[in-house]
């Protein structure tokens, strides 16, 4: 999908901002341009980072807009700009900024997508200081080889728990994110597994890798000193009636 969502000229190198609030302001304007989103969205996308941030690790950062801002989207699409000096995100810099723009459900199939490329991070080092931009839109947009194998992330061996979905934003960046925040001050290793694919669930990109959505099954392993408390953590946040 990302091949049809994102064009060869909604992806810009060698740009330069001095905070996150300006990159936002130059992604989502190409976003405007490209036909994808009203001026509005790009307001949402500021409120959004406000709530969560998107920084997603290995120098990307996916900001899009608020769930309310959806009547802003006019087709689903992706801009991609690349900061090769930086941006400060948080206490890490982010070298490219994917704007996304999604309606419905879309957004997974994209995050999941995306989040098989981006958990790479030689790559990531790699595309954030690519001169030409169709080495950048080449590489998010080449075919993703489904490789079992690639699936094999080990099992904690401790306690385990299945679930299903009903946070209304499945495992989107939002509730991904807040897992992974939830995840870092504990002792445990944590695995979620769903319809057979695997991730560690303190890898937001990994997570997101898993494109679940509302409804699906899942069961989360987790193992050490606080495997107990990790495992509720990920459980009071997928089975939350809201991505607050």
């Amino acid at each position: 999908m990302t091949a049809e969502v994102l064009a060869t000229e909604a992806v810009q190198v060698g740009a330069s901002a001095a905070d996150q609030a300006e990159a936002i302001d130059q992604v989502g304007a190409l976003l405007v341009e490209q036909g994808l989103v009203t001026s509005a969205y790009v307001t949402a996308m500021h409120a959004r980072e406000a709530i969560v941030s998107t920084y997603l690790g290995n120098g990307i950062a996916l900001p899009h807009g608020t769930s309310e801002a959806q009547g802003d989207v006019l087709r689903t699409g992706l801009a991609v700009v690349q900061f090769p000096a930086g941006v400060p995100w948080g206490d890490e810099p982010a070298r490219l900024v994917i704007g996304l723009a999604a309606n419905a459900d879309e957004h997974i199939a994209i995050l999941s997508r995306l989040a098989g490329i981006l958990d790479d991070e030689a790559l990531c080092e790699r595309l954030g200081r690519a001169t030409d931009p169709a080495e950048i839109h080449a590489a998010l947009t080449a075919p993703v080889i489904d490789d079992d194998e690639e699936d094999d992330h080990a099992l904690p061996a401790g306690i385990r728990r299945t679930a299903r979905i009903t946070n209304p934003s499945g495992l989107h960046a939002r509730p991904a994110a807040q897992v992974v925040a939830r995840l870092q001050p504990l002792d445990a290793d944590v695995t979620i597994e769903i319809n057979g694919r695997r991730a560690d669930a303190r890898s937001i990109t990994s997570t997101l890798g898993l494109g679940a959505s509302v409804g699906d099954e899942l069961t989360i392993f987790a193992d050490g000193p606080d495997a107990e408390a990790a495992l509720e953590a990920v459980l009071g946040i997928v089975t939350s009636g809201s991505d607050l």
